[in-house]
C-alpha cells in the first residue's frame, strides 16, 4: 500500500486515514483536551504524513510513524497556545466546563460541579508534568500503547519509558494530593 501511495494512488491514503484517525485523535486529545483542537491536529498530522510519505522508511510500523507525527503536531499546538496563554486559558476553561456538563444527566448540579472540577484538576496535573513524563502517560492512558511502542514513538529506550511512567504517576498522585483529591 505504501508503494501505491507513493505512486500517486490517493485512495490508498484514504484507507490509512480511516484506519488511524481515531487512534491519532486519542493521542491529540490527551495533549490538548479539546475535541476541536484534537481534530485539527489530526488533520494536520495526516497532511504532514501525506506530504512526507516518501520519507517513511519502513523501519518502524506505519502506526508508530503516524503517532510520532501526531505527537509533534500536538506539541506544536501547545507551543502556539503558550504564546496566546491568557486568551486561550479563559476560552479553554469555558469549553471544559461545557464539555464536562455534557451528557451528565443522573447527577445533581453539585455532583456535576465536583466531577467537572476533578477532571479539570487531573488535566492540570497531567499538563504540569515534565514533557517526557506527560508524553509517556498520555500515550499509555489515551492510546493504551505498550512501553515498546511508546519507546519507538518517543525515540527513547523502553527502560526510559518505564521510568517516565513511574515518575509521571507518582508526580501526578502527589500533585493531586496537594490539591485535595
Amino acid at each position: 500500500m505504501v508503494r501505491e501511495i507513493l505512486n500517486g494512488d490517493r485512495t490508498k491514503f484514504r484507507i490509512i486515514v480511516d484506519r488511524y484517525k481515531e487512534q491519532l485523535f486519542h493521542i491529540a486529545i490527551g495533549y490538548l483536551h479539546r475535541e476541536t483542537d484534537a481534530e485539527e491536529v489530526v488533520q494536520q498530522a495526516f497532511i504532514k504524513a501525506y506530504a512526507q510519505f516518501s520519507s517513511f522508511r519502513g523501519e518502524s510500523k506505519l502506526s508508530t510513524w503516524l503517532y510520532r507525527i501526531t505527537v509533534n503536531c500536538s506539541l506544536d499546538e501547545l507551543s502556539k497556545r503558550r504564546r496566546k496563554r491568557e486568551f486561550i486559558k479563559e476560552a479553554h476553561h469555558f469549553q471544559e466546563l461545557r464539555e464536562n456538563f455534557k451528557g451528565v444527566v443522573d447527577q445533581n448540579p453539585e455532583e456535576q460541579l465536583l466531577s467537572a472540577e476533578k477532571r479539570r484538576l487531573v488535566q492540570q496535573g497531567i499538563d504540569a508534568l515534565p514533557l517526557q513524563q506527560r508524553s509517556s502517560l498520555i500515550l499509555q492512558r489515551y492510546r493504551g500503547l505498550s512501553q515498546i511502542e511508546i519507546a519507538q514513538i518517543m525515540e527513547i529506550s523502553e527502560g526510559a519509558v518505564e521510568q517516565h511512567l513511574f515518575r509521571a504517576k507518582r508526580n501526578l498522585k502527589e500533585w493531586l494530593i496537594k490539591k485535595g483529591i
